[in-house]
């Protein structure tokens, strides 16, 4: 297997306009083999033979019937079983973070599903079904539902992309439950990472305009799953953060600087004046003038 690492973009694969993509791996065999990463999820399901799946250096042998998920810019790669009679063949369903939240499917009744891509931050770290799950054929055909999907997108019908949207959905639904069992109260350290990209993130960019859903987007995760993460690590929402983070900023260049107030709200990402004095005043209880001239009589004589 070629160790170089091959960059799969979606406008290669996906149709324009369209954030979700499915083929079976006998239509593209370019990637069959060869470890690569994309910025899009990817839902694998084996319908026949047997392979190695190698994703981020761990390897799982994977059958018939399993399914396998691949989160963005994950390496990974699948080699076939020369030695299996069957050859192999899999559906490779591919879709963007944001895919199910077009279609309303990010209410309560979905929170479980929409709030949770990067699905492997959810499971715990010392299970097997990491990366893979072993499906019970008897239990719940699965590969019924890819059969649908992928008929629909070669059919192209009135309504196929809010079919597949549904039936996505149910696929991913199956999948999550057979992970309701991992500690709801902790976080993994997948997930502390997360975590902190957003606050690094924050703090890099607070000087502009920030909207939880550009910050999802930056680092490829649903906007609702972000902010329940970060308001579970830190007890305050995203929002809550920034206004912290600038209001820190504010404070910090009043003391150490002879700069206008409204240029350093400015700077800070404050646009509404109006706003800015009175989110001072109530987080700081005084204004920023009064703050400034306290910090000054503070300092140590020179």
């Amino acid at each position: 297997m070629d160790e170089a690492v091959a960059v799969v973009e979606k406008e290669q694969l996906f149709r324009p306009q369209m954030k979700v993509h499915i083929h079976l791996s006998d239509e593209l065999l370019d990637y069959v083999g060869v470890l690569h990463r994309h910025n899009f999820i990817e839902v694998v399901y084996i319908l026949s033979g047997r392979a190695t799946h190698t994703i981020d250096g761990a390897e799982y042998q994977v059958k018939k019937g399993d399914v396998a998920v691949i989160n963005a810019h994950e390496t990974h790669a699948f080699v076939a079983d020369a030695s299996c009679d069957e050859p192999f063949l899999a559906y490779d369903l591919m879709f963007t973070p944001d895919f199910l939240d077009e279609g309303g499917l990010a209410g309560e009744d979905f929170s479980l599903l929409s709030d949770s891509f990067l699905f492997y931050s959810l499971f715990p770290e010392e299970q097997d079904f990491k990366k893979r799950f072993n499906l019970i054929p008897a239990r719940y055909e699965l590969g019924a539902v890819f059969d649908k999907i992928y008929t629909e997108y070669k059919s192209r019908k009135l309504g196929y992309v809010n079919l597949i949207r549904l039936y996505t959905a149910e696929i991913m639904i199956h999948l999550l439950r057979k992970i309701q069992t991992r500690d709801e109260n902790q976080l993994s350290s997948a997930q502390h990472n997360i975590v902190f990209e957003v606050m690094d993130y924050i703090e890099k960019n607070y000087s502009i305009k920030i909207k939880t859903e550009e910050i999802a987007s930056k680092l490829f995760f649903n906007k609702n799953y972000i902010s329940k993460l970060f308001k579970k690590e830190t007890g305050r929402s995203i929002h809550e953060f920034v206004k912290e983070f600038r209001l820190k900023e504010v404070c910090k260049q009043l003391s150490e600087t002879g700069r206008n107030i409204a240029d350093i709200a400015m700077d800070c990402g404050f646009t509404d004046m109006k706003t800015f004095y009175a989110t001072f005043k109530k987080q700081m209880g005084c204004t920023p003038k009064e703050f400034r001239n306290r910090e000054r009589m503070d300092l140590p004589k020179r």
